[in-house]
């Protein structure tokens, strides 16, 4: 048996015990590039095995069912999109198959690339879970993924987990890796998101004004923010950030923490580490006026 997360698999990638799939959830198999040899998938397969597997994620998507509990496995292999992939089936799991490597690196080999300009490589738009999965778009403006929360509760965005995703930067100019828009209980945990030697031009994630509801209880833990160069996270004019809690998030190159862009909010900062100084040097004010603002600090650490 082999570990990927907090979930087990058989040697041939099979969940133990049916899990993550739900009680009346299917598994689909999508090979896109067939890295490993073997023939390509194709959309006009069933997708129930490895051999018969779908060709792209959306279209194994688009056979899930609602709250169904559906699983989608995706074999190694960049998947080219000239639109993004819209995961909008609620309850779902989109994973990679499980491969050696470290687990936070590794969906550099699951990348869904989004090669067109105007738009994001994908956009969350129901409540899902994502693991080990990789997203670089190269929208200038915008970023390599979108999460939606707009329309509110289970029917948008929210309530969606990312876990050990890997945001590539493939040196292409984007203002943004994610982007959350009105979104509630969205976790991210334990991905890798990089700039390497280009950085992002706004911020690694920014929470940006989508409803007058706001932005609540966003859980960002456990990340490497690799050479963010501007921020690693910022909230966009007139966002509205309510209860959210980032812990143990390290940051390696250049770049500060925090941008609240003069917006209040009520976001935690706990734990996290960076190489920049307190105060002005790891965000864009001071950690007195930030809590005048609505932020609380505790137990960061800075540059020695």
């Amino acid at each position: 048996m082999t570990t990927f997360g907090d979930m087990v698999y058989h040697s041939g990638g099979v969940p133990v015990g049916g899990y993550p799939v739900g009680a009346d959830g299917r598994v689909f198999y999508v090979d896109y590039a067939s890295s490993t040899g073997k023939t390509v998938g194709s959309d006009s397969n069933d997708g129930f095995t490895p051999q018969t597997a779908l060709k792209t994620k959306q279209e194994a998507i688009d056979r899930c069912i609602d709250w169904y509990g559906d699983l989608i496995i995706c074999k190694a292999g960049t998947e080219t999109v000239t639109e993004a992939v819209n995961f909008n089936k609620k309850g779902i799991t989109v994973m990679a198959e499980y491969m050696g490597g470290p687990s936070m690196a590794m969906g550099e080999r699951f990348v869904t690339y989004g090669s067109h300009t105007d738009g994001p490589a994908a956009i969350i738009s129901a409540p899902c879970r994502i693991i080990g999965m990789g997203f670089c778009g190269s929208e200038a403006a915008g970023g390599s993924l979108e999460i939606d929360g707009t329309t509110g509760g289970f029917d948008g965005g929210n309530f969606v987990s990312l876990e050990y995703c890997r945001f590539s930067h493939w040196g292409i100019a984007k203002a943004y890796a994610i982007i959350l828009q009105g979104t509630g209980d969205v976790t991210i945990d334990s991905c890798y998101i990089d700039g390497y030697t280009a950085g992002y031009t706004t911020a690694a994630i920014e929470c940006q004004l989508a409803t007058a509801s706001g932005t609540w209880a966003t859980n960002i833990k456990n990340n490497l923010f690799m050479n963010p160069t501007t921020y690693a996270l910022r909230m966009a004019t007139s966002s509205v950030p309510v209860r959210g809690y980032v812990e143990n998030n390290k940051v390696v190159g250049s770049g500060k923490f925090f941008d609240d862009n003069d917006v209040d909010g009520s976001w935690c900062f706990y734990g996290n580490w960076l190489p920049t100084a307190t105060d002005s040097g790891s965000y864009a004010d001071t950690i007195d006026n930030l809590q005048t603002a609505g932020y609380d600090f505790a137990d960061n650490h800075y540059a020695e």
